[in-house]
């Protein structure tokens, strides 16, 4: 495999990875109020954060590890050409793709919750 192809795999797979990222992302988020509403004022010496006992949606992270999965085994594929690679990078890829999403779910919480 020469060594374009190689460099255009890997940034074709990070521009993959970075949209299904953000559009995932986007899909989690609920739909946000557009109309304007009145706020309490807010005490200036409550600092707390109590978060609520909501679930994500995908709890268990399917989504993130198929779509890993996927562009795992695709890269393990062009890299090897062999069913162990592909195997190799689906498996990677699924780890990863899961690991992103917690990440993500993590972050949406702290951030919606408080």
């Amino acid at each position: 495999m020469n060594k374009s192809l190689l460099i255009g795999a890997v940034l074709g797979v990070a521009a993959a990875t970075a949209v299904s990222v953000f559009a995932g992302y986007k899909l989690l988020q609920e739909d946000e109020p557009t109309a304007v509403a009145q706020v309490a004022p807010v005490d200036a010496t409550r600092t707390e954060c109590t978060p609520s006992a909501e679930e994500p949606r995908d709890k268990n992270r399917i989504a993130g590890t198929v779509v890993g999965a996927l562009v795992g085994g695709a890269v393990g594929n062009d890299v090897g050409d062999r069913d162990i690679t592909t195997a190799a990078g689906a498996a990677a890829g699924a780890l990863a793709g899961n690991q992103i999403q917690k990440k993500i779910q993590e972050d949406r919480a702290e951030h919606h919750n408080c």
